[in-house]
């Protein structure tokens, strides 16, 4: 299956590359996130190059000509076990299910890396072709649940294998933030690890390489490790059961930890209502008017609240 990916011509020397997570996602379904980003970009924004990479199509592709229910039962399952409440744990094992099939399917999982690391290279051309030398391209990545295991999957083969001329030291390329969103990868491993023999082509399978996730990085001449990424950001709620959080408790087969990353754990609810005193003054609207108040469920795993939560954070990794 083919796949062309985005080019951009830069006016300035940052870029940065959208990556969505779970769900069926075609160009334009996040208009309203590409808004939210331009906005904390302000006047900055036309100097920032923004890319989004889609990959559902290849994701749809697999689906149809792969058989992995049998293995997605046995996934589930795995990851059931590990909550403490069968009932909550079954519900829940069922919710973010959806990231564990890629996993399962060797086919699917490279051909999505391919088109990702296809997305990387022709980002860094579009810098030289606008003058920036790779070593002073400002990139970053911000990725979202799935889009996170491609991340990590894409950034770490980049830096092993100097075919795609993508390595930190040899072909200088580096990013300057990779941001993870509500990231499953420490639970993917987990439940990889728990399935054992049954992932197929474990050995091209990063996620479950190594004594603990890190950091890509190549190794020099001189034995120095030169890591792929300057600033590793985890971001994740603590009602999102994707970023590894049931009900505000972190379970630590779920949590994404790598060594060097910069965490942050989002205090989130599961309603709208965000402390005693908003409810209070909602509850006095209504007596009021006459209406019942207006109380919103919230989803934990919305990329957009992410993004709005963390602005100013964005903003000042973007633009440093």
């Amino acid at each position: 299956m083919s796949f062309t990916p985005q080019s951009i011509t830069w006016a300035g020397k940052r870029a940065v590359l959208l990556v969505h997570g779970i769900g069926n996602s075609r160009p334009g379904d996040y208009a309203d996130l590409l808004h939210s980003l331009e906005t904390l970009l302000g006047p900055d924004r036309d100097d920032v190059a923004i890319y989004q990479l889609f990959y559902d199509h290849i994701n749809d592709w697999f689906v149809q000509k792969t058989d992995a229910t049998k293995l997605l039962g046995d996934a589930t399952a795995a990851l059931a076990a590990r909550i403490d409440d069968p009932e909550i744990g079954a519900m829940l094992a069922g919710y973010v299910g959806d990231i564990l099939w890629p996993v399962l399917s060797t086919s699917a999982r490279g051909a999505v890396r391919e088109a990702y690391l296809a997305q990387l290279k022709q980002m860094i051309l579009d810098g030289e072709n606008a003058g920036v030398a790779v070593r002073r391209q400002q990139l970053t990545i911000i990725a979202h649940s799935l889009g996170c295991f491609h991340t990590y999957e894409a950034l770490h083969h980049a830096a092993k294998y100097s075919s795609h001329i993508l390595q930190p030291s040899t072909h200088e390329v580096r990013f300057a933030n990779v941001i993870y969103m509500a990231s499953p990868v420490q639970l993917i491993r987990s439940v990889a690890e728990q399935l054992g023999s049954l992932v197929p082509n474990r050995r091209w399978l990063e996620t479950v390489q190594g004594d603990t996730l890190h950091i890509p990085f190549e190794t020099r001449d001189d034995g120095k490790p030169i890591q792929s990424v300057r600033n590793w950001v985890s971001i994740t709620g603590n009602l999102d059961p994707v970023g590894g959080h049931f009900f505000r408790q972190r379970a630590d087969w779920a949590y994404m930890q790598v060594d060097g990353q910069h965490s942050f754990i989002d205090l989130q609810f599961p309603t709208d209502v965000t402390s005693k005193a908003d409810l209070i003054a909602r509850l006095r609207t209504s007596k009021l008017t006459g209406d019942a108040p207006t109380i919103s469920p919230q989803d934990p795993h919305a990329w957009g609240s992410y993004i709005t939560r963390h602005t100013t954070d964005l903003r000042d990794w973007i633009l440093a």
